[in-house]
Order: structure tokens, then sequence, then C-alpha cells
């Protein structure tokens, strides 16, 4: 699908959006950190899909290449890997949600009595009480990254809470309100050193900015924010080497190795992300999936990340003018596609209700219950869109 140069032709590119994205007829989508509204090429393929199935049936010659083809996807939106090849479209599972995804690292590590794990206060819950649950089953301690507003974590902020007894440590890209990106490179080849597994929420930053799991063992991350998919599919990507640690809580009759043999019931976990899918694949939303990322194939990952962070910039400096407080004033160098703000008379919620009428926008509450209203742009976005934002508040 061609689309024009929303920088030089802005008016022919609105157009384009039109036929591409027809939620924008009936609001400006500034919310892809919360749920983006759903391409009318995914749309297009399920229909397409479900009418071929109903067909001809839904079997394994119709789903295996579109299942083979969504990973090999999955896999090139994960970057380097520092083992001497790129992520391998085996190392990827599709699960139901992020949490799912998570859930199935945390409760695949063969926990010992006095282990601990380490998160952050702040994060977003899906990525802490996954690991809070383990302690109703295991002797383990969950540690915190202390909370700052920002949430602008660095090393130094790990170091003290990790030692010889902890297993893994699970941080997301980007947090939930603020947007600030954590440096997954320097804490993640720390923690390598060290033999710590590294974890990483990655649902707001897959398919808007690119991804350096160089030093990351583990990515999960839901498809219907930023990887412009519907609900229900996620993926899970686990480097080979750290897959090879998680025993599966749930092994379904695909996941042994000896899966083929049906009455040796084997348990042996298959030496692939495989392991991790317990039974029929959800193929309505991994055909969506599919069509959403080759989408974000002929934008580019390096135009999009651009596209995102020189809107949230731009989105930042438009809504400061206005008057407006900004959670985090955004780097350029720390490419993220969100920006919190409080209105000018602090009353975010009123005008978050004015805003509602034109705009998809978040109201998101920090730790003390203060409100935030949040914008988060894609590359399908505009400075037209934000001029609009702005002059309405």
């Amino acid at each position: 699908m061609n689309f024009p140069d929303p920088i030089h032709d802005e008016a022919a590119f609105i157009e384009w959006r039109r036929a591409a994205f027809p939620f924008f007829e009936r609001k400006i989508c500034l919310t892809h950190a919360s749920v983006s509204p759903l391409p009318r090429a995914v749309s297009e393929a399920v229909s397409s899909y479900s009418e071929r199935i109903m067909r001809e049936g839904q079997f394994d010659y119709i789903n295996m290449p579109i299942e083979t083809r969504c990973k090999e996807r999955v896999a090139s939106l994960i970057g380097a890997t520092g083992d001497g090849h790129g992520a391998q479209a085996d190392e990827v599972a599709f699960a139901g949600s992020t949490s799912h995804a998570l859930g199935v690292v945390a409760t695949g590590i063969d926990w010992r009595a006095g282990d601990n794990c380490v998160v952050a206060d702040g994060d977003f819950p899906a990525n802490v009480v996954t690991w809070k649950n383990l302690q109703h089953r295991h002797d383990i301690e969950v540690r915190m990254a202390p909370f700052r507003p920002q949430m602008d974590i660095s090393p130094d902020d790990i170091k003290p809470l990790v030692d010889e007894r902890t297993r893994i440590v699970s941080l997301s890209s980007a947090n939930f309100l603020s947007g600030y990106p954590i440096d997954l490179r320097s804490i993640g080849a720390w923690l390598r050193e060290r033999g710590v597994l590294f974890c990483v929420d990655a649902i707001q930053t897959l398919g808007a900015i690119r991804l350096d799991a160089t030093h990351v063992d583990f990515v999960c991350a839901d498809a219907h924010k930023w990887l412009l998919g519907p609900n229900g599919i996620a993926v899970l990507w686990a480097r080979r080497e750290a897959l090879r640690q998680l025993r599966p809580a749930i092994l379904g009759w695909l996941a042994p190795q000896g899966r083929d043999n049906w009455f040796s019931y084997d348990t042996t976990p298959i030496d692939s992300a495989e392991r991790f899918e317990p039974g029929a694949r959800n193929y309505l939303g991994i055909v969506a999936l599919d069509a959403a990322l080759a989408l974000h194939e002929h934008a580019g990952a390096q135009w999009a990340e651009a596209r995102v962070t020189q809107l949230r910039d731009y989105a930042a400096r438009k809504i400061q003018e206005r008057g407006c407080t900004v959670l985090w004033h955004p780097d350029p160098a720390k490419p993220s596609g969100i920006v919190s703000f409080q209105a000018p008379d602090g009353d975010s919620a009123a005008l978050y209700k004015k805003l509602d009428e034109r705009f998809a926008l978040s109201l998101r509450k920090d730790k003390f219950g203060v409100e935030w209203i949040r914008v988060s742009p894609h590359w399908m976005n505009t400075e037209s869109d934000l001029d609009e934002l702005a002059a309405s508040i």
C-alpha cells in the first residue's frame, strides 16, 4: 500500500489516511498507547480469511503459511540480538495478551525458595502484579526499583536490587504515562554479565520504536496498541538460550518434542517458542496481526521511529505553548510516542471531557491519583492533528 509523503504533501496524506484508517472520520486518534483504530487492510484481511475458511475449511494448508509469515515479521521487529543472527521466527510464540505472555515467562522459571525478581514501582500493573502473584506459590521476593514521576529508570536504579539470588528483571521499554524509554542495552548488558534474565514489556514501543534486544531475553507485547492489530493476540519472543531455561506451566499436545508420536505422551518441551503455545492458535488474530505488520513493513521501522518521535516532540511543544504542564519534557535522543500533560487550570478531567468530542485521547492517573491527559500519536498522524489539539486546548 503506497501513501504520500506526510511532510511534503500533508493534504494528500490525510486523504490517503481517510481511506486507510476510517476511524479518523469519527475522531482524530491520538491514543495509540491505549488502543489503536483497526486499519482497513487488517479488517479486509480478516474478512477474506473468514470467507476462505468458510468455503475451504480451517485446515493447516491455509493456516500454517500465514502463521509462519507472521512470526517472521514479528522476528524482524526484534532488533540486534548479539549472538550472530537476528531474532528467529521459531523464537516467537503467540499469546492472548501482554499479561499472558509475561505470565508464561514468570511461571516457567524454576523458582527456588529465597530467589528474587526485580520490577519497577510506577510501571503498568501488567508488569508488576504478574510477578507479585508468584509469591502465592513460591517463597520468593519481589523487589521494586524506586518510583519517580518521570520513571527515568537507569542501571543505577537496578544494580542495588540485584544479588546472587536474582533470577530475572522485568521492565517496560517505555513508561505508559511519562513515555520515558529505558536504555535496554546498558541495563541488559549489566544483567547478562551476572547471568540474570531480562524480560521486557514492549507494548509501549513495539511497532513504533525500534527495539534493541541485544541483551534482552524475553519480549512481550500485545497487538492492539502501536502494532495496529486487534485485541486478543500478543507476541512473546524468547531468545533460544533463555527459552530453554523455562518449562511451561501448561504443556499442550503440540508443545513436546515427541508430538508426532501421539501415544508416547512425551513431556519434553520442543526446542522452540512453540513450547509456550499450549494448543490451537488464534488464527483470526494471527491473520489480523500479519496484515498490520505488513503496513509497518511498508512504512519502514527507521522512518516510523523518526516520525513518531518527531510528532511526540511537536505535540509537547504545542501543548506547552498553551500553558499546559508536561510530565516529562521529551528528549529527541530518546525515541518514544507518549507525552502526558495537565490542563492549564489543573482540571484535566474537565478538559479531557471537552477534547473527547473531537479527539481520542486517554485520561490516566499517576501513583498519587493526579490526572493526566495522555497524547500518543502514531506515524499516520500529522502536525495539523496536533495543531488542532493545541487550538482546542
